[in-house]
């Protein structure tokens, strides 16, 4: 848990900045911390950015969900100055950081300040191994010698990756850990590392860019521990096909983690209160076109449900506005 620990630890640090950010009197865009250049979070930011032409709109590159939020509430260490005022993360990061915030008013005001503009789709998760490996199971990567790459330490990935391991009853298990991100593509397996995670919605960068004669496969997941057991659980059960993954044989069953867009709860009568209401009227007015297969958009937006987007407890009060009635 030590992603969601160096958020905590910055969140009292962060509510000056935070503040700040939403009293800008420069000119009004809006910038959006997504993740790698090549991951489904920076495709969705620039697809979503097109939605909402006349506005301008910049997307950072980021390590991951971690860091996003981190940026969101407006520290990310002194080397950066900017403020963001969209992110998209995912729901199990912003859920850990609320119970890690749970019980300390200070910290709780401040995530309490994270809103959702709206779920968007679900990201897969991706348990990489040599085809030739004894590496069939979770408890095979928990009962054999290996080194596990979670990605980078700002990264939902990394979170995700630990956090699994614990419900499903591992927490004590000796495991050799390795964090660092890869490049676009997957570098050799063996190379430090023998599995490796990815949190990324389906068909990902990673996963698209294997080729049969690498001799690769994804480690299913088939027991899922207290995951599913509450209706409000960030995951619920998901299959990679061959059809996203040619090089696979047969479906891989796995878990997804719901992948949110997030604002700052800027008050009413801050102008970007109505710039986030018209953005989400843009993404909800353009969903039918994006949901095409037509248009080349992400086929991740044919999960997107308008329908129940506004249901959540945690709606941005200015989102809510262009969700109600849909």
């Amino acid at each position: 848990m030590r992603s969601v620990l160096l958020v905590g630890q910055a969140l009292v640090l962060a509510s000056a900045t935070s503040l700040a950010a939403s009293d800008q009197d420069d000119e009004l865009f809006l910038t959006i911390t997504a993740g790698s250049q090549n991951g489904t979070y920076y495709r969705f930011a620039q697809e979503i950015a097109e939605m909402l032409p006349g506005v301008r709109f910049e997307i950072v590159t980021s390590e991951g969900s971690v860091q996003n939020l981190r940026r969101l509430i407006g520290y990310e260490g002194q080397a950066e100055q900017q403020f963001f005022q969209l992110a998209l993360v995912q729901a199990d990061v912003l859920d850990q950081l609320r119970s890690r915030a749970a019980g300390n008013g200070v910290l709780e005001s401040i995530v309490d300040r994270i809103k959702v503009v709206m779920p968007l789709y679900g990201e897969e998760i991706h348990i990489y191994a040599e085809r030739n490996r004894e590496l069939n199971t979770i408890e095979d990567i928990i009962t054999q010698d290996v080194i596990v790459n979670a990605g980078g330490e700002k990264s939902g990935t990394n979170l995700t990756a630990r956090w699994l391991f614990e419900q499903l009853g591992y927490a004590d298990a000796t495991q050799d850990w390795t964090n660092f991100s890869t490049e676009a593509g997957l570098p050799a397996m063996g190379a430090g590392y023998d599995i490796l995670f990815d949190v990324s919605g389906a068909p990902s960068s990673t996963g698209s860019s294997i080729q049969e004669s690498q001799e690769l496969k994804l480690i299913p997941i088939t027991e899922y521990g207290t995951l599913l057991d509450s209706q409000e659980s960030p995951y619920r059960t998901a299959v990679l096909t061959p059809k996203q993954y040619p090089w696979l044989t047969r479906d891989v069953p796995t878990l997804a983690v719901s992948a949110l867009l997030v604002t700052f709860d800027y008050d009413e009568n801050n102008p970007y209160c109505d710039l986030i209401e018209r953005l989400t009227r843009a993404i909800a007015d353009g969903l039918a076109a994006r949901q095409d297969p037509t248009t080349n958009s992400h086929p991740k937006w044919r999960e997107v449900d308008l329908v129940n987007a506004g249901n959540r407890r945690d709606v941005y009060k200015c989102a809510q506005r262009a969700l109600n009635g849909r």
